[in-house]
């Protein structure tokens, strides 16, 4: 069910009524139905995923489906930098009898989204936002090469009967035969053999946490950007689980041994440079189990610095 801009969610502090270089995001934000999308080709697009029935599915502890409005809530109050205009479009909760049916219809949202703005944020939400940002990625794109990179602790490429949060990325790669997939972060004790066995036989790149954890490489970086220009669009996920809990506890499954938030942050601000990274999911933030809002400022932040810098 789809759920129109919540205009309480964005306050915050009032520095100036009319220096505009005192302004914060809720002074600048624009609302808008996605029913009644308008051409705007600057600018970048907020759509909540207010769904975390994969969670439920993949035996995870659910809560994420309030991420959206904690991430919007804590984002509406940090510094606008720059002109670029933001509108927020809602939210989509799942009222349907599957997940796959809500995932469809925020497929078709996104691409409307992708067909009207410069570049799309989607906020979860379980990581089942992945599909549904592919869906919507294709639909906008149907004879390109979708390049999929996603920097999480997990594979998510389970095998199961219908859609969950730990399946979305099988379900890319096996009805998608013009599509890569990328994952950065991978903890081997996350994942079962059989995952990293479907993992080789799809050739799907991965960078392991261990591999990362001090230092970036030269040899990845140079890695993601390869594989950024080998495909004609990149869809971007981040899930909020490859951080470590210190830093971001308010998750669907915690990190014990996860990334800093300035290694995703140096990685995420890396792949947002190119022009193809069109649309960018953040997955899993619960705020149930948050501590201090510590995970959804952390979102906020990244979001800032995705827009801004």
């Amino acid at each position: 069910m789809y759920q129109q801009p919540k205009a309480h969610l964005w306050t915050g502090r009032l520095d100036s009524q009319t220096d505009r270089q005192a302004f914060r995001h809720f002074q600048i934000v624009q609302f808008r139905d996605i029913n009644d999308i308008q051409p705007q080709t600057d600018g970048v697009a907020l759509l909540g995923y207010a769904i975390d029935k994969g969670v439920e599915l993949n035996k995870g502890r659910v809560g994420a489906k309030e991420g959206p409005d904690a991430i919007k809530k804590v984002f509406a109050g940090l510094p606008a930098a720059t002109d670029t205009p933001i509108v927020d479009y809602g939210n989509l909760e799942h009222s349907e009898d599957k997940l796959i049916d809500s995932q469809k219809t925020f497929g078709k949202y996104v691409q409307r989204l992708l067909e009207n703005h410069k570049r799309t944020f989607l906020l979860g939400g379980g990581h089942d936002i992945a599909y549904a940002q592919y869906l919507g990625v294709r639909a906008a794109n149907p004879n390109q090469s979708i390049g999929v990179i996603n920097i999480d602790a997990h594979f998510d490429n389970r095998q199961e009967s219908e859609s969950t949060s730990g399946t979305s990325f099988r379900q890319m790669l096996e009805q998608d035969s013009n599509l890569d997939y990328f994952v950065i972060g991978i903890q081997r004790p996350s994942n079962t053999p059989s995952l990293f066995e479907y993992a080789e036989q799809t050739d799907t790149q991965y960078v392991l946490a261990d591999e990362i954890i001090d230092y970036i490489d030269p040899q990845v970086k140079d890695k993601i950007e390869r594989f950024i220009h080998d495909h004609d669009v990149i869809l971007f996920t981040i899930c909020m689980d490859v951080i470590d809990s210190a830093y971001a506890p308010g998750v669907s499954a915690s990190a014990v041994l996860g990334l800093t938030p300035h290694c995703v942050l140096s990685l995420a601000k890396r792949i947002m440079q190119f022009e193809n990274v069109t649309s960018v999911s953040i997955a899993e933030m619960n705020p149930k189990y948050d501590i201090d809002q510590r995970t959804a400022k952390l979102i906020g932040q990244f979001l800032s610095h995705f827009i801004h810098y």
